[in-house]
């Protein structure tokens, strides 16, 4: 009885004469002999932004945003721009009247644990303008006995080819 009962059962029912069939409730063609990996061959691909690029843009924005209220507040004698993505910050001080007057503009560069800075200062005293540009600083965070500081390397001598 089993087996007779199923095979009505998957494969039709019997029908009275002059009556439409009945449906079948199991049916076998190609696509039920294929496996998982043929029926859906790799999970779809993300297209969206990853943490890492979205966690950059957040303190991109962060960045910013304090460097423009450090530029409302100080009535622009410091500013401050960050760009996450490409790792690098310009921090703008000066401050002047008629008589004198002083710039510092700064770039700096964050790659491997350390911070590169090209500086530049501006002064002008009755209308005379000194440019400096001072030497390349490289700024780093190290440790020696359990005791932690700020190296700061500034080159002296630059060699340049």
């Amino acid at each position: 009885m089993g087996r007779s009962f199923l095979w009505v059962l998957c494969f039709g029912s019997v029908a009275a004469a002059g009556e439409p069939p009945a449906p079948a409730l199991c049916t076998l063609d190609d696509d039920a002999l294929l496996t998982l990996d043929e029926q859906w061959p790799a999970v779809p691909t993300d297209h969206s932004v990853s943490l890492e690029d979205r966690v950059t843009d957040h303190l991109t924005d962060w960045g910013n945003h304090v460097g423009n209220q450090m530029d409302q507040l100080s009535h622009h004698v410091a500013s401050l721009h960050v760009d996450g993505r490409a790792r690098r910050a310009q921090l703008h001080l000066g401050y002047g009247n008629e008589h004198l007057e002083v710039q510092m503009d700064s770039s700096w560069l964050f790659a491997d644990g350390k911070a590169y800075v090209k500086a530049k200062f501006e002064l002008a005293v009755q209308g005379h303008k000194f440019y400096v540009e001072l030497p390349d600083v490289d700024v780093s965070r190290d440790s020696y006995r359990n005791d932690s500081f700020t190296e700061v390397n500034v080159s002296v001598v630059e060699r340049r080819f």
